[in-house]
């Protein structure tokens, strides 16, 4: 199978771009030669979107950036996927590899296809094997362990034949000398350089209030590993956490708050600074599991089992099953008990957890 051109197609969030970074690297690796774009959401509206851009190496791995605009149902969006078509048929790709989320129904796979044929590209690879191990959206009880995003996107590309079932690859985001180099000085300008134990990133935020872990938890962890590890917290996360971490820091009498601070590539750079993280299952933790930082991270019980599960072996994951587990909502609806699956992961077990890490014990 031979490609010149190459179209690469995944919308979603940081995390969902993280967790297809060793697919993109394979696809590099099987076409090194060819002009690679990647096709992905954006939405200048909101500037705290972060787009596949703001994550992914400027160079070496796509060759370029193609938006796929945000619809809502309106006439101008015609307008606009018939222009982002007639761009893309301009370009006159091979190939498009569809590498969507498993919640993709065969409705939305139909209408990409069509989409890409008008486009002009008459080579669609993985949009049926998408179509036929989608997820549905209505999660079984009890809920069942699945291959995680990463492990399911290599699994794509191995079965159409593009990746050898002995090749692994891990979620490479090639950080440049400056990026490492400008947040080791944000963190010797925040007084983080200046203790010499060791340094933790704390993620206690989340977009979705439904995976928050309890902020007095965070606080006793900490607090306890500063006591028994002597740890320098650094905060991580977007600016709507940056009270939050004000507040902990305040508690703990030292640390730094990074969140809202640092760009995600940055971001990334300080995560590698870390010896572990601590934290919520968002994208920060994707992020510090992409620079090979070990994560201690707290899972809500909305999704699936194993689904976005950080990329490596050696993180330690808590989650507990509750009656009302795979809602798959933002805020949680068990009104008696509110964030019941997050409620009843203790510090203790957590701080024992990271306890471990920092003693080198996997």
């Amino acid at each position: 199978m031979e490609f010149k051109r190459i179209l690469v197609f995944r919308t979603g969030h940081l995390g969902d771009t993280l967790v297809s970074v060793p697919a993109f690297w394979a696809l590099r690796e099987a076409f090194p030669d060819a002009m690679i774009a990647y096709l992905s959401s954006a939405d200048p509206a909101n500037p705290q979107y972060v787009s596949a851009r703001d994550v992914l190496p400027g160079t070496g791995l796509f060759d370029e950036w193609i938006s796929y605009p945000n619809l809502s149902s309106g006439i101008g969006d015609i307008a606009s996927l018939l222009g982002l078509a007639l761009k893309i048929r301009r370009k006159r790709f091979d190939a498009v590899f569809y590498l969507m989320t498993r919640y993709r129904t065969s409705r939305q796979i139909d209408r990409d296809r069509l989409f890409f044929k008008l486009a002009g590209i008459k080579t669609i690879i993985g949009a049926e094997f998408i179509r036929k191990h989608n997820l549905p959206f209505d999660i079984p009880k009890p809920i069942p362990r699945i291959e995680s995003e990463a492990d399911f996107l290599l699994r794509l590309l191995r079965e159409e034949g593009i990746v050898t079932s002995d090749r692994e690859f891990r979620s490479e985001l090639a950080l440049t000398n400056e990026e490492r180099e400008s947040t080791r000085e944000w963190m010797e300008r925040n007084g983080v350089t200046k203790y010499a134990g060791p340094r933790i990133a704390v993620a206690p935020g989340s977009k979705w209030d439904s995976k928050i872990w309890d902020e007095e938890r965070y606080a006793e962890v900490v607090s306890r590993l500063i006591t028994s590890h002597d740890v320098i917290p650094v905060i991580f996360g977007g600016p709507e956490d940056r009270e939050k971490g004000e507040r902990l820091i305040k508690t703990w009498n030292r640390g730094a708050n990074a969140a809202g601070e640092l760009n995600v590539r940055r971001a990334a750079a300080g995560l590698n600074e870390c010896s572990l993280y601590l934290g919520n299952d968002t994208g920060t933790m994707h992020l510090a599991a992409s620079v090979q930082t070990t994560c201690v991270a707290m899972f809500s019980a909305v999704d699936w089992i194993g689904r976005f599960e950080p990329i490596g072996t050696e993180h330690i994951l808590f989650r507990r099953s509750v009656e009302c587990e795979g809602c798959h909502s933002p805020t949680c609806l068990n009104v008696q008990h509110p964030n019941k699956c997050l409620d009843l992961i203790p510090a203790d077990d957590v701080y024992e957890a990271c306890v471990s890490v920092l003693n080198g014990v996997k």
